[in-house]
C-alpha cells in the first residue's frame, strides 16, 4: 500500500477511533536541551489530555467507587493505569490516603484459558500478603490465611476485604482488558463475576475498588456474557465507565498552544487532521515532525506525513483485520462517507459499543 493511498484513505478512518496515552516517555523523546522547538506541549508531570479522566478516576479511587475505562487502544489504558499506581507521586494524588492504599494489576492478556478462580485471587492478592508480612496485625493475617485455605471462597474474601477496611486499608484492583476474559472458563462464572461484585459493593465507601479496562462497552461485555453463564447479570453494573473519546477542539487547540514556538498554519492542519483529536495519535503526528527538524530535512512537514502514515499502518491494520468483514466495509463506507448504510445497521451499532464510530445516520 502507498504512502499516498495510506494518507488519504486510511486517515479519514481516524475518525471514529478512541486515542491512547502520550506517556511521559513520548515527552522525553520530544523535549531535548538542543532542541526547544516543541517544549513544553507535555508538562513533566502529566499526560497529554486526560487529565479530566485522570482527577476522575482518582476521586473515584479515594472514595472507594469502581470504575471502568473504555477505548480502543491498549497503550492509553495502560498508560492510565501505571499513572495511577506510580509510587513516585502517590503522596501528589492521594494526599494522607496515599500510604493506605494497595494496588495490584491483573492482566487478563497474561492468563492461562485455565486459570482458576483461586489462582486469580491468589495472585491478586499479593499486594496484601506482602503487608501481612511486614505488620503485625494477627486479625488481617488469619483473615488472609482463612482464604488460602478455602481455596479463596467469596466469603473468606470478604472478610478479607472487610478487615482491610477496619485497618484502613483500601485494595484498589486494576483488571486489564476484561473483554479476554470472555476466554477464561473458570472465571466466567457468577461465583467470579457476581463474587467480585459483592467484594466491591459490600459498604459504601469499600476497602476494594475495581478498575476495569476494555475495548467494548459495558453493555456490550454483558452481552457477551449470556450465552457462557446461565442467568447472567450485569455484573459489572455497580462501575461508572469512562470513555476515552477525542479532545473536543478547545482542549487540542489549547495543548497546540503551550509550546515555545507557534506551529505554522500547515504543520496545525496536519496534526489536527491526521490525528482526530486523538492524544496518542497527536503524539505521533507532533514526533514525527519533531524527528523531521531534528534530522534537518529540506520538507520537514512532507517527510512527517509520510513518517506518520508509516507508523500508523500496522495499527489501522490491526483494527480492520479483526472485525468480521461486513463490519469492516461498514466502517470504511462510514469513513469514506460513500454508499448506503442502512443495511449495515447491526455492525454499525457494534462498532459504535466499541467505540469505532459515536453515531451513524441510517
Amino acid at each position: 500500500m502507498s504512502i499516498d493511498m495510506i494518507y488519504h484513505y486510511w486517515l479519514p478512518l481516524l475518525a471514529g477511533l478512541t486515542g491512547t496515552f502520550i506517556v511521559l516517555g513520548l515527552y522525553r523523546a520530544l523535549h531535548t536541551p538542543k532542541q526547544t522547538f516543541y517544549a513544553g506541549i507535555i508538562p513533566e508531570s502529566q499526560l497529554l489530555g486526560r487529565d479530566k479522566a485522570l482527577r476522575f478516576l482518582v476521586r473515584r479511587i479515594l472514595t472507594g467507587q469502581s470504575t471502568a475505562i473504555i477505548g480502543s487502544f491498549e497503550k492509553e489504558k495502560t498508560a492510565i493505569l501505571a499513572h495511577l499506581r506510580d509510587a513516585k507521586h502517590q503522596t501528589q494524588r492521594y494526599g494522607d490516603k496515599a500510604e493506605r492504599l494497595i494496588f495490584s494489576l491483573m492482566d487478563v492478556s497474561t492468563l492461562d484459558e485455565q486459570y482458576s478462580f483461586a489462582q486469580f485471587w491468589e495472585e491478586a492478592l499479593k499486594p496484601v500478603e506482602k503487608i501481612i508480612i511486614k505488620g503485625t496485625d494477627s486479625t488481617l493475617s488469619n483473615a488472609y490465611q482463612a482464604c488460602q485455605e478455602s481455596d479463596f471462597d467469596n466469603y473468606d474474601l470478604a472478610q478479607l476485604i472487610e478487615q482491610l477496611g477496619q485497618n484502613e486499608w483500601r485494595l484498589v484492583l486494576m483488571i486489564e482488558r476484561i473483554e479476554l476474559l470472555l476466554h477464561h472458563s473458570h472465571l466466567m462464572s457468577s461465583r467470579f463475576m457476581g463474587g467480585l461484585r459483592s467484594l466491591a459493593t459490600a459498604s459504601s465507601n469499600s476497602s476494594l475498588a475495581v478498575i476495569v479496562t476494555g475495548n467494548i462497552s459495558l453493555q456490550q461485555f454483558h452481552q457477551a456474557l449470556k450465552p457462557l453463564i446461565s442467568n447472567a447479570s450485569p455484573y459489572f453494573n455497580f462501575m461508572e465507565p469512562i470513555i476515552l473519546w477525542p479532545l473536543p477542539e478547545p482542549e487540542l487547540d489549547n495543548l497546540l498552544v503551550q509550546n515555545e514556538r507557534e506551529f505554522t498554519v500547515d504543520e496545525r492542519r496536519f496534526i489536527t487532521e491526521s490525528s482526530g483529536g486523538h492524544p496518542y495519535l497527536l503524539g505521533i503526528a507532533i514526533n514525527s515532525l519533531q524527528e523531521a527538524y531534528d534530522n534537518q530535512e529540506k520538507e520537514p512537514l512532507k517527510i512527517a506525513k509520510q513518517t506518520f502514515s508509516k507508523r500508523i499502518k500496522d495499527l489501522l491494520d490491526t483494527l480492520l483485520h479483526s472485525w468480521a468483514p461486513n463490519t469492516a466495509q461498514a466502517f470504511r463506507l462510514v469513513a469514506q462517507k460513500q454508499g448506503e448504510v442502512a443495511h449495515f445497521k447491526n455492525e454499525l451499532e457494534d462498532l459504535a459499543q466499541q467505540l469505532m464510530v459515536r453515531s451513524f445516520k441510517k
